[in-house]
């Protein structure tokens, strides 16, 4: 059975990111997957501190609730990350979650837990669906050195509109059908 990862990076429980990722989930979870589902604005959890520790060893020294979500990451078969763009990126907390990563990198920035598939959903509010494709091609440059392999990149637009996404019958297959292909690839 793969096990999936799925971190929601969104304030809105029921906004157009949290639709996304439910759709990813059930695509997932429909195909014999165990998924397991983060919310980063309901965890208490510590940015990087630049310790350094997970250096040393292959583990964060901060025992907060993303040292649990870790735990499955390093084991998992494939990540899912959301996140809303808020003036021109990522939220805060998923920055911190990928500062956090850190561990999953050895020092000389290889994987240590292997490759894993990986989507990235992202939602804004612009019309243009490539208006941030360069900060997300940005972004996904360290996907490697942490053993991800970016397999699909979803991107609703117009998402001031809380709505947006459940309106999109295409968008919502696309999600479902990424789920399903981290399930069954």
């Amino acid at each position: 059975m793969k096990e999936i990862v799925i971190f929601n990076g969104s304030p809105r429980m029921d906004g157009n990111t949290a639709t996304l990722l439910n759709l990813v989930a059930k695509g997932a979870r429909d195909n014999g997957a165990d998924v397991h589902f983060y919310t980063l604005f309901k965890m208490k959890f510590m940015a990087c501190q630049s310790c350094f520790a997970c250096r040393l060893k292959d583990d964060c020294v901060i025992n907060d609730e993303v040292h649990e979500a870790l735990q499955k990451v390093k084991t998992a078969d494939g990540v899912v990350i959301g996140s809303p763009i808020y003036m021109m990126q990522m939220t805060g907390p998923v920055k911190n979650l990928y500062d956090r990563f850190f561990p999953l990198t050895d020092t000389e920035w290889r994987p240590r837990f292997g490759i894993k598939k990986m989507v990235a959903v992202y939602t804004q509010g612009m019309a243009d669906p490539c208006l941030f494709e360069s900060y997300f091609d940005y972004t996904a440059a360290m996907f490697p050195w942490f053993g991800f392999d970016l397999v699909e990149t979803i991107v609703c637009t117009d998402a001031n509109d809380p709505e947006t996404a459940e309106r999109d019958a295409a968008l919502k297959i696309r999600a479902y059908e990424a789920g399903r292909m981290l399930a069954l690839d």
